[in-house]
């Protein structure tokens, strides 16, 4: 990757201004699909065992979960730190979640005769997989999420404090690019035009 000169930077962290942070709202959305993946095989098991107030109550516990995080990935898309805490709460509790019914489900052995996308052979081992893989993928999106949150909202708060502090001047920044491409591109000429007199 290209080190950025001083005055690019400066203009790269200006652009953050005018753009929204879509990178950790993707993160976060992806989080969100991986989620719906997992409750979907857990809602569609048919075992009795399963079937108590508890599964009630984790379904309210996800829909409130994928209103957080899509709440949140509107959060870090404007650069908001406070959402990238809240992503992170929740991409700890996704892991935890793993303990619950998936881990219960495979010491009871009622992960199976499952409707899911047609997976066959079907045992509690091969379903207890799938649901850690979709948690896991959604805490991993989510994690990366108030990452990139936290570290573009830190760099662009940082940058409009040298702003405020008149520390920095886009403007002048602007007029000091110019006159180095302007300078450049005499190089560049003078360059040609000595190319073309050692020809001669």
């Amino acid at each position: 990757m290209k080190q950025l000169t001083p005055n690019q930077q400066i203009i790269a962290d200006d652009i953050l201004r005018y753009k929204r942070n879509k990178l950790a709202q993707i993160f976060a959305i992806l989080g969100i699909a991986f989620n719906c993946l997992y409750f979907c095989l857990l809602y569609a098991i048919p075992d009795a065992k399963m079937r108590t107030i508890t599964l009630g109550v984790s379904v309210v516990l996800t829909l409130v979960l994928l209103l957080l995080v899509f709440l949140s990935s509107e959060g870090v898309k404007g650069y908001n730190k406070k959402f990238s805490i809240v992503l992170l709460v929740i991409a700890a509790f996704q892991i935890l979640r793993i303990f619950y019914y998936p881990l219960r489900g495979l010491q009871a052995d009622t992960l199976k005769d499952i409707g899911y996308f047609g997976i066959y052979p079907q045992t509690s081992a091969l379903f207890f997989t799938i649901m850690v893989v979709w948690l896991c993928a959604s805490s991993a999106c989510i994690i990366t999420s108030a990452v990139l949150g936290w570290i573009y909202a830190a760099r662009l708060q940082k940058f409009q404090k040298k702003i405020n502090a008149g520390e920095i001047s886009v403007e002048q920044t602007l007029k000091d690019m110019d006159a180095e491409d302007a300078d450049n591109a005499l190089k560049v000429d003078s360059s040609v035009d000595l190319d073309f007199g050692e020809v001669d």
